[in-house]
This record gives C-alpha cells, sequence and structure tokens, in this order.
C-alpha cells in the first residue's frame, strides 16, 4: 500500500515538472503546477531522498517568476509622496502594495527592495535641498584602494563651537537620513526618517552630522584610520 502511494506521488511530480517545463497557456496553470509539485515532493523524497534530489524547487520556482527588473524612479513605480509625506499610488492613491504578483514572494521582496533604493536616493536629495546639508566624503584624502564613504553636514559643522548633533542611523539597508524604511514606506517621512529632527535642531541653532552613508562595521580592519580624518584640514 505505502509503494502504490510513493508512486502515485512520483507521478504527480514528473507531471508538474513537465508541465512547468513545457509552460502552461497561462499564469494560473503554472502557480497551480508549481504548489502541486511542491504538496507532492514531500512523500517521496522522505523515502528516496537520492531519487529526486536533482529537483532543485527554488530554481524551478525562479523559472516561473518575471524578470527581476525594476523602475529606476518612484514615478516609473508609480507612486510618490504626498503633501503629508506619504507614499501612495499615483493613480488610485493607495498605500504601497507588497504583494503585487500572488504567490510570487521572492520578486515581491526584490521589487520592495528596488523600490527601497530609490527612496533611499529620494531622502538624499531632501537633506541637500530641504535641510541646506551638503555632501562630504571620509576620509578626505583616501587612497583609491581604502574604504570610503559620505555623510551629511551642515555648513557650520566645523566651526560652531556651542552646538553639535551627531546622528547615526542603524545597521541594516537604512541609510544617512533614515531610521526604518518600512515607517517611511508604510507611514510617512516624518515617521521613518531624521529630517524633522535635523530641522528642529538647525532651528535652535545646532550644527549637524546626519549618518554616514553605510554601517561602520564595514570599515573595520583599516589600521586604526578613521573616517573623519582630514576634515578639519
Amino acid at each position: 500500500m505505502h509503494v502504490f502511494i510513493i508512486a502515485l506521488s512520483l507521478l504527480r511530480v514528473w507531471k508538474n515538472m513537465a508541465q512547468l517545463q513545457q509552460g502552461g497557456p497561462d499564469e494560473k496553470e503554472k502557480t497551480t503546477a508549481l504548489k502541486g509539485l511542491q504538496k507532492d515532493y514531500l512523500l517521496p523524497h522522505l523515502f528516496f531522498p537520492d531519487l529526486l534530489s536533482r529537483i532543485d524547487l527554488d530554481e524551478l520556482m525562479k523559472k516561473d517568476e518575471p524578470p527581476l527588473e525594476f523602475p529606476d524612479t518612484l514615478e516609473g513605480f508609480e507612486y510618490i509622496f504626498n503633501e503629508k509625506g506619504q507614499l501612495r499610488h499615483i493613480k488610485t492613491g493607495e498605500p504601497f502594495v507588497f504583494n503585487y504578483r500572488e504567490d510570487l514572494h521572492r520578486w515581491n521582496q526584490k521589487r520592495y527592495e528596488a523600490l527601497g533604493e530609490i527612496i533611499t536616493k529620494y531622502i538624499y536629495e531632501l537633506l541637500e535641498e530641504e535641510c541646506h546639508l551638503k555632501k562630504v566624503y571620509v576620509p578626505v584624502d583616501a587612497e583609491e584602494t581604502e574604504p570610503r564613504s559620505f555623510i551629511f553636514m551642515s555648513e557650520d559643522a566645523l566651526i560652531n563651537p556651542d552646538k553639535l548633533m551627531i546622528l547615526i542611523q542603524g545597521s541594516g539597508v537604512v541609510r544617512a537620513g533614515q531610521w526604518a524604511r518600512r515607517l517611511i514606506i508604510n507611514e510617512d517621512l516624518d515617521s521613518g526618517t531624521q529630517i524633522p529632527y535635523i530641522k528642529r535642531a538647525i532651528e535652535d541653532g545646532f550644527c549637524g552630522i546626519p549618518g554616514f552613508y553605510e554601517d561602520l562595521n564595514e570599515f573595520h580592519g583599516t589600521g586604526g584610520r578613521t573616517l573623519c580624518k582630514g576634515l578639519r584640514e
């Protein structure tokens, strides 16, 4: 009886694989075949792991994905930040939708990451245009083979003797001027960026250096050389 069940499962596996290789007439049939392959793959694999060792489900899933090619502007994604700093769809006015394509989590995640990179550049523009900060590469005298990054700083950051504020973002994907990408995308700019704090600090007479481009942990092992060396030279 067990042999019969396993054999039946194997037949289903090969059937679903054949459907994927031949290519169904529409995306719905491909998705159905993938789901069936995932379900029917488990039982025979428990008993005959070597027999199915060449079946790579991740690779099969990738073959069913659309190309990982995404727009390079907010407008290309059909999103824009409204007057309240909220990310909204240009046509519908709805918030960002992560599951743009059903059952394609990896593709949706890559799309989310691509949008995040565009938002990072957008925040850089706001730091320069709205907060009137300038981008400075450090170390200023770095050799080509040395690690290098950049910071944003106010015009008086090196000459104001009274008040200095330094903001350093957390590790991960967030960059200078950001607290959390998720908050920027799902809430608004005031919740997810450092911009409100920078503006308030400037109003109160602080000079500011809001964060490095990269996580500082990436620059360990530089022989004690600091990223800010040379700023006052």
